[in-house]
């Protein structure tokens, strides 16, 4: 009896700049066939729950690790680091870095030119696993789901304000503060904004540009 050949399905690892983006996507987090590290910079002491339990759900394919010093660049030189390491340990597999950095552009252009498969992602809407054998994509199905209350308050305030829309993301973060009121927080406004862009309401380009499909 000939036994079924199973195709080697490359595994794709997952590096986020947590100090240069600040959110995480759980969904990536739980993703087969994947390896997710999360490096965070020596000040960064607080995570969100929901991001804190899917990390721990998927502890065994999870690595949270912290620059030892703060400083330009640190953060960036100890991913450097982690990820050489790791296309050393597996050649062939799948690299995503997830940053608005682009000094890692020269990182990614000289691993590409080692053949090693690299790509860097300006923020979670942007990453998708390209480049894999379509027989070994995993069809990631998405999953209309409702915004929060904060979320269609800002959305509501948008799209009565067409004039005045911010065009830059730092601008949007300030409509999303103005919006809350006392209930604002940099990270609340960073996940307001994720969130709307996850609902397709909006996206932002790796200048910080804003676009709106309201």
């Amino acid at each position: 009896m000939q036994s079924s050949h199973v195709p080697h399905q490359p595994v794709n690892h997952v590096f986020v700049d947590f100090e240069n983006v600040k959110s995480v996507d759980v969904a990536v987090v739980g993703g087969k066939n994947l390896t997710f590290h999360l490096f965070l910079g020596p000040h960064q002491k607080k995570l969100d729950v929901e991001v804190v339990e899917a990390l721990l759900d998927n502890a065994q394919a999870v690595r949270l690790l912290r620059s030892p010093k703060a400083g330009k660049n640190a953060l960036d030189f100890v991913l450097a680091y982690h990820l050489g390491q790791a296309v050393l340990g597996d050649p062939k597999g799948y690299f995503h870095i997830v940053s608005k950095d682009t000094g890692f552009d020269a990182l990614v252009d000289l691993l590409k030119s080692k053949q090693v498969k690299v790509k860097r992602h300006a923020d979670w809407s942007s990453l998708n696993f390209n480049g894999l054998p379509k027989a070994e994509v995993e069809t990631k199905i998405l999953v209309a789901k409702a915004l929060s209350a904060d979320a269609e308050k800002l959305l509501a305030d948008l799209k009565k304000t067409v004039s005045t829309r911010p065009k830059r993301r730092k601008g949007l973060l300030g409509r999303a503060s103005t919006v809350l009121g006392k209930g604002s927080s940099e990270s609340k406004c960073e996940a307001l904004v994720e969130e709307l862009t996850k609902g397709g309401k909006l996206a932002v380009d790796e200048k910080g540009s804003v676009s709106y499909s309201l």
